[in-house]
């Protein structure tokens, strides 16, 4: 079973999915590598990078609420947030 489809199936209709991953070429890592290259290179380089649009891909079955560049918050802030992610909401159809 892959990733999207254990996702599906996890969520209930009119369920909400949310997800945050690096931004490609961000300061954190965000590798621009391919799924082969992960295969080839036995690696994720510190971690695979993402786009709007690579994630819109990826989750194309859902419907998009919301995709952003994370909101920076100092550490001693009760919120997380580190700009060099992406945090992205979405919903599942009835």
């Amino acid at each position: 079973m892959n990733y999207i489809d254990l996702v599906n199936k996890a969520l209930k209709p009119g369920g909400y999915f949310s997800i945050n991953c690096f931004v490609r070429g961000g300061e954190l890592g965000g590798a621009d590598i391919t799924d082969w290259d992960v295969y080839r290179l036995q690696s994720l380089k510190g971690g695979l990078g993402y786009t709007d649009k690579k994630l819109r891909a990826i989750f194309k079955d859902f419907t998009e609420i919301n995709i952003r560049r994370m909101k920076e918050m100092k550490q001693s802030s009760e919120v997380f947030g580190v700009s060099a992610l992406l945090t992205a909401l979405f919903k599942k159809e009835c």
